[in-house]
């Protein structure tokens, strides 16, 4: 009875640390990942997450071929929305904390607009970026909408 108990419990923990580890996705926290791993390189915007839907961008059919793309290198962010470019500090911190301060850009219109993310709403999210993770080689920026709901933003590399 005392081995059966015993062997139940490694299997129990055995079984915690796989499923653990093999857990991953959008919400996912803490991939052990350093921020410069993140940082001189340009992301392009593939999805935005919330726990209702997916909305995946469609550069072609919203006539765009750039757009929604981000940076960073030494303290300053920047990139383009769906048309204009922006620009910005930025500070990361120990727990994958992820600050991104005020933002500057240029102010043209937009003709298209990608279906489900208007530019407005973008920069909103990337004010409100309150961590960060690096998971599959994309980048996931981890926000809220304007109710507190979160929201994650998923780039890959450029």
């Amino acid at each position: 009875m005392k081995k059966f108990a015993i062997l139940s419990i490694c299997l129990f923990f055995s079984l915690s640390v796989i499923f653990s580890s093999c857990a991953g996705g959008a919400f996912t926290r803490n991939s052990g990942a350093d921020f410069t791993e993140a940082e001189g390189m340009e992301w392009r915007l593939l999805e935005l997450r919330t726990g209702r839907r997916t909305v995946r961008i469609d550069r072609e059919s919203a006539g765009i071929s750039g757009g929604y793309t981000i940076n960073f290198y030494d303290g300053r962010v920047n990139g383009m929305g769906a048309i204009n470019l922006y620009f910005g500090p930025y500070s990361s911190g120990q727990g994958q904390t992820l600050n991104i301060g005020d933002l500057a850009g240029t102010l043209m219109a937009a003709l298209f607009e990608p279906e489900g993310l208007r530019e407005h709403e973008y920069f909103a999210y990337l004010s409100r970026v309150s961590r960060w993770d690096l998971r599959r080689g994309r980048l996931v920026l981890h926000s809220s909408d304007n109710d507190g709901n979160e929201i994650a933003l998923v780039f890959e590399r450029n």
